[in-house]
């Protein structure tokens, strides 16, 4: 299935759900599945409608990066931006928050999705036994996925787990931590058995896939529960999350050869190199787009978001080889804004700021040096499509690289075995070794900082802030004022005025 068909699949299915009645998707998915879910095609297509919810606008191809983006110290946004933009920059979030209440309802959409997936398929008959274990085991991780982003954004939430046939089935209260957590962990322990290892076509899940994103799960809950971060005392032993942590991260290091190491920082965002069939690249697991696309979500316009909009912009493809091509990026909308703080942070010969940070360009023969003081600024290039067509971009919104593994590994092994992963992601950016000898709180110190530097701008940054009980400190350093929202965001006030079983 390419990702034409996938779209397509998707897109079939929806219809097919949206003409039976008691089917329409308010709040969360509503579900007649008497006609559906007969034929291998049906699972399919259902499984296709469940990954198509992550590359919409209002998920991982634009809203998910503003929530978790605007609050930290590397992105803020142009000034004409909505209000809700301004309360997530400076960490002021209300009940009634746009952004959190439109990302909210996409959770939960996806979550309905897969949990039909993994209530259905299983009775559907004429699969193969292998193709049944993979598209369930598919669901689960999508559950996984959803949840996770849940309790990390919002803390304490609802625990969907059974298709929704009724709107009597929608108010329930919420779960705790550690109940979401177990099922989170349960669920990516389901994928890891049922799917192949096998690398999976392009934005669909396989086992090493479910084992990165189980090694982040222990990480948050070691760290968390290390740092003190606020809602974690229930995690009952740090140093076993993250031997948990550093067990599943070696999986997807040593038992794989699917995925991998990309030797060239520009290499590992160059669309025609990851999205080829059979290539060796970092990107696990992505939400996939295709500039073929009729509708945004089927492409994306995520890139807009970060290039400029003085005027189209070309950029040597690899400003650390001299002998480098040009590539034309376009412009964009100059929404988001490198904050200075973040940009100053890099050593000057990071390669991750002079090669994935766009800080000039030339324009018809004249070059422009963009000031991170001024409005337009340096800008991230990890998310541009050089074949854009127009607004019609193909570039992936990346959820597990290999390299936030190798840095997952590093911090949950500590000092004595973490030293040659972090190590190795400190030469690719042209940089020397940390210091030998540090203390294990120091190195994982280290590794946060590192990830900093390396996941920037990819929707990483707040959620290791919140498991470090970082919030404060950073917004110290970087002059912001927490009023509300620095380690769990306000439940929308819609979900509470139509769920009369949320609890403040």
């Amino acid at each position: 299935m390419n990702i034409k068909k996938y779209i397509y699949s998707a897109f079939v299915f929806a219809t097919v759900l949206s003409s039976c009645q008691k089917l329409e998707e308010k709040p969360y998915g509503l579900v007649n599945t008497s006609s559906f879910y007969k034929t291998e095609a049906d699972a399919n297509s259902a499984l296709a409608y469940a990954y198509a919810i992550l590359p919409e606008v209002g998920y991982y191809s634009r809203g998910y990066y503003i929530i978790t983006e605007l609050p930290t110290e590397n992105l803020t946004q142009k000034g004409d931006a909505g209000v809700s933009n301004f309360e997530l920059d400076e960490i002021r979030t209300t009940p009634t928050n746009a952004d959190l209440d439109n990302l909210w309802t996409y959770l939960y959409r996806g979550i309905a999705r897969a949990n039909s997936v993994i209530a259905n398929v299983p009775n559907v008959e004429g699969i193969t036994p292998a193709n049944k274990n993979q598209i369930i085991g598919e669901g689960y991780f999508l559950r996984a996925l959803h949840n996770f982003n849940l309790v990390r954004m919002f803390g304490a939430v609802p625990l969907r787990t059974g298709v929704i046939a009724d709107a009597e089935q929608v108010p329930m209260a919420k779960s705790s931590l550690s109940e979401i957590y177990n099922l989170i962990e349960s669920d990516l322990k389901n994928a890891e058995s049922l799917m192949s290892i096998a690398k999976n076509k392009e934005g669909r899940a396989n086992k090493v896939a479910a084992q990165a994103l189980l090694a982040k799960v222990y990480l948050h809950l070691a760290s968390s529960k290390s740092y003190n971060s606020p809602g974690y005392a229930f995690v009952d032993d740090a140093e076993k999350k993250y031997t948990d942590a550093k067990t599943y991260a070696a999986k997807v290091i040593n038992d794989q050869s699917v995925f991998g190491f990309t030797n060239t920082l520009v290499d590992i965002w160059n669309t025609a190199l990851y999205k080829t069939a059979g290539s060796v690249n970092e990107h696990i697991f992505d939400a996939a787009v295709d500039r073929l696309g009729v509708r945004e979500g089927e492409y994306t316009k995520l890139p807009n978001m970060f290039l400029g909009s003085d005027r189209p912009m070309s950029i040597p493809y690899n400003p650390s080889n001299a002998t480098s091509p040009i590539i034309n990026i376009g412009q964009g909308w100059n929404h988001f804004r490198t904050e200075a703080g973040h940009y100053n942070s890099y050593a000057n010969t990071d390669r991750r700021k002079t090669d994935l940070i766009v800080s000039s360009y030339t324009n018809s023969g004249t070059v422009y040096n963009l000031d991170i003081n001024s409005a337009s600024r340096p800008f991230s290039r990890k998310f541009i499509d050089p074949g854009r067509d127009a607004d019609k971009m193909n570039a992936n919104s990346p959820i597990i690289r290999y390299s936030d593994i190798l840095l997952i590994y590093a911090e949950a092994a500590g000092p004595s075995e973490g030293y040659s992963a972090v190590n190795r992601i400190r030469a690719r950016a042209g940089l020397g070794d940390l210091p030998p000898s540090l203390s294990v709180k120091a190195f994982r110190d280290a590794v946060v900082l590192e990830r900093a530097w390396e996941l920037a701008f990819e929707g990483n940054r707040l959620f290791d802030l919140r498991r470090t009980n970082g919030m404060e400190k950073m917004a110290q350093d970087y002059g912001k004022t927490i009023t509300s929202g620095a380690y769990f965001f306000p439940i929308p006030q819609r979900e509470l005025d139509t769920n009369p079983l949320m609890k403040p």
